[in-house]
């Protein structure tokens, strides 16, 4: 079985941080739920990289990206080689398909790490 590596890439981490820090303003142990669960799911990656499904818009899918759902957030990534990374961590709410162009700035940072 082939074993994938996983990697955040900045903005991710951003915005893991930002939801982390935001639940924990209200209630640390939920925060620290949700924090170790995003690394238990992101982790699970590692032998099941396409456990996320395609994301539905037709930009991003073709680009490569998967959701993984951590409800109620989604974690934008995508299959290289035998990596994985990890763009983006969202509300499940967002508007997604407008960071699009975001993305792909991620995706060529990325790239460059290959």
């Amino acid at each position: 079985m082939e074993v994938y590596e996983v990697h955040f890439l900045q903005e991710a981490l951003d915005d893991l941080e930002e939801i982390i820090l935001f639940i924990a303003q209200n209630n640390r142990e939920a925060a620290l739920r949700i924090h170790d669960e995003f690394i238990h799911r992101a982790n699970d990656l590692s032998v099941f990289p396409k456990r996320g499904r395609l994301v539905p818009d037709t930009k991003m899918k073709n680009s490569g990206y998967r959701i993984l759902p951590i409800y109620p957030y989604l974690a934008f990534y995508r299959i290289i080689d035998c990596n994985v990374y990890i763009y983006r961590v969202i509300h499940g709410a967002t508007n997604y398909p407008m960071l699009y162009e975001k993305m792909i700035q991620s995706t060529n940072e990325a790239d460059q790490l290959e």
